[in-house]
């Protein structure tokens, strides 16, 4: 039974990404801006019922208070890490309006959302916003999700032996001198990305089918920068170009990718 993926959105602007089967849909984040463009982007590239959406955190290009609106009138699930529920109905609910809004809270173990078993992990982001990547299992193949981290050194159990991973590319080391940002501190540059790919390939048993490198600033990276960084790490530690590394459009959707 094959398992698929696809960014439907990936910057500093806004991120949805969608993973299923033949019998469960999930999304990971919605922060997709307004609610026009949030009914757009799904009912256009999502043609079968939701069974929930994830949260990876609270940032406002995960998740925000108009997309919020469209889930709520929609009856779609919203699962967002227990330590962060409060802070979501701080943010965003107390005006009365989302009342109906369906929560229900995840916490760091394995659990099931029809056919998908799904493992969040925590990951390093800013120390005010709580943030989780996800592995995704099912018929034997795992797929990985992460993004908005920016030290790995804990990480790699769960991206090891993964048949298909996204991961955060997010900047250019010569592009943030030229343009400078705080917040990028709290992202992994191009080389960080290519090292760590480097150990998990290093470590597996198998290499993934493919990378998509996602969440790439639209100041300071390029998807052809992002590749050629990518790439020409992966070559010097002998990995070679039978690994297809691809990236997400930012205001976009992706190909449908079949694992």
């Amino acid at each position: 039974m094959p398992l698929y993926f696809q960014s439907l959105r990936s910057s500093s602007s806004g991120n949805c990404l969608l993973v299923r089967t033949e019998k469960t849909t999930i999304l990971l984040d919605c922060g997709l801006g307004s609610i026009r463009q949030t009914r757009e982007v799904l009912r256009r590239n999502v043609k079968t019922i939701i069974d929930a959406i994830l949260i990876s955190h609270l940032h406002s290009d995960h998740i925000s208070y108009y997309p919020l609106r469209f889930i709520a009138d929609e009856g779609i699930t919203l699962k967002v890490h227990r330590d962060c529920v409060e802070d979501l109905k701080l943010r965003h609910l107390r005006d009365g309006q989302l009342n109906h809004l369906k929560i229900e809270y995840y916490e760091t173990e394995k659990f099931r959302i029809g056919d998908l078993t799904i493992e969040p992990f925590e990951i390093p982001h800013h120390p005010c916003f709580l943030t989780c990547g996800f592995a995704f299992y099912h018929d034997g193949k795992k797929l990985v999700v992460a993004t908005d981290f920016w030290n790995y050194h804990k990480l790699y159990d769960y991206f090891i032996d993964a048949d298909f991973i996204f991961v955060e590319s997010n900047h250019d080391l010569q592009l943030l001198k030229r343009f400078p940002n705080p917040n990028s501190h709290y992202h992994l540059s191009n080389p960080k990305t290519a090292s760590f790919l480097c150990d998990v390939i290093e470590k597996s048993r198998k290499r993934p089918a493919a990378v998509m490198l996602g969440h790439l600033s639209k100041e300071r990276n390029t998807p052809q920068i992002a590749i050629k960084e990518i790439n020409s790490v992966l070559r010097k530690n002998g990995i070679n170009d039978t690994l297809k590394v691809l990236t997400a459009p930012p205001y976009e959707t992706s190909d449908l990718i079949e694992i």
